[in-house]
């Protein structure tokens, strides 16, 4: 029975071409037809073109590198290299450099204009310029020649603050870099104690520390509410009493310096400051009452923060004794003064009250 679709048919061996000697042709098959035979009841499909990556390099069958194809690059180049990312490194990096230009060969900080320099050109900032005489890196005459060209590059780079090691990550131009270093919350703090000998400067957060473990004669005390005995107050000579008084989370020194003015004259101040910003310290009030033989002396103010140091403002906000007055107080050569510290919004309830 024939079913009328001669491709579903089985050829005839009569149909198979013969030569002139009665041979059979054999029909050429492709590779892939060799490799997997079409079905039997269709012909068979062309082979999938399938499509290799590329790699950026290639290995010959030597192990030899090949250069890599131009298109290549294409395919191998990293996002972070667009030409736009390029660009600006190169910008960062010549901005690097111009900074670079900018150190002053002494201190090693960025001159700030006005910049000086030699008559070879070699620039110093004006800072040390006051300082030396001769030129630091050629040793001739220094002049009072300007760099106009370097204080020109230098007003158009941004600077980072100086306290950028103490974790400020400011970014500033010229004209706001000097101002912006002086009230930086970043700049270290100095030793606050009252004798200016100690040299130590560091973070706010190691204030204290540095205090009761340096400074082995200052008194620690913890409350709001407590006596600060300053001992021998009679001895003569310059002499100081220091105390760190803990509370509200906060830590306040209490300083009370004895200072000879001349013979027979004494005077003693007495501050509160608070180890911390000014803007923490205003946030607080302090009271000194002295009450001893009948006699009761009270002083109030708010406590400066140790920015200031202690002799900025010893004829400013202290609580001033005069050497007859403490001996009205004092208790076998003892002057006992009772410190009260308060936040400040509880002291206007209290007299809102």
């Amino acid at each position: 029975m024939a079913f009328g679709n001669s491709r579903m048919s089985r050829p005839n061996r009569d149909s198979v071409p013969r030569t002139a000697g009665g041979e059979m042709l054999a029909r050429r098959r492709s590779a892939p037809d060799l490799a997997s035979p079409p079905p039997p009841q269709e012909a068979a499909a062309p082979p999938p073109i399938v499509v290799v990556k590329q790699e950026s390099r290639d290995a010959s069958a030597g192990g030899e590198v090949v250069p890599a194809r131009e298109y290549d690059s294409e395919v191998d180049q990293s996002p972070a290299e667009t030409p736009r990312t390029l660009a600006v490194q190169k910008g960062a990096a010549l901005d690097e450099f111009l900074l670079s230009l900018l150190e002053c060969p002494v201190c090693f900080c960025y001159m700030m204009p006005p910049i000086m320099q030699c008559s070879r050109g070699h620039m110093i900032c004006t800072g040390c310029r006051q300082k030396v005489g001769t030129c630091p890196v050629c040793r001739v005459s220094m002049t009072n020649i300007r760099s106009l060209s370097m204080e020109k590059v230098a007003s158009k780079l941004i600077f980072p603050c100086k306290h950028s090691d103490f974790g400020c990550r400011a970014q500033l131009s010229y004209a706001d870099k000097s101002s912006h270093e002086q009230d930086c919350d970043c700049r270290p703090y100095f030793c606050p104690y009252p004798d200016d000998k100690c040299r130590w400067q560091g973070p706010l957060r190691d204030v204290y520390q540095h205090l009761v473990s340096t400074h082995e004669n200052v008194i620690t005390m913890e409350g709001n509410d407590i006596i600060f005995l300053a001992t021998n107050v009679n001895l003569e000579g310059a002499l100081d009493w220091t105390m760190v008084q803990s509370c509200h989370g906060r830590h306040f020194l209490l300083s009370l310096e004895k200072i000879h003015l001349g013979e027979g004259c004494q005077q003693y101040f007495t501050a509160c400051r608070m180890i911390g910003s000014m803007k923490d310290a205003a946030e607080f009030v302090y009271n000194i009452s002295l009450d001893a033989n009948n006699r009761t002396l009270r002083w109030q103010s708010k406590p400066r923060s140790i920015r200031e140091s202690f002799v900025s403002f010893t004829n400013a906000d202290f609580l001033v004794l005069n050497k007859s007055t403490v001996e009205l107080f004092s208790e076998d050569g003892n002057l006992a003064l009772n410190v009260v510290i308060r936040r400040a919004q509880e002291d206007i309830r209290e007299i809102a009250n």
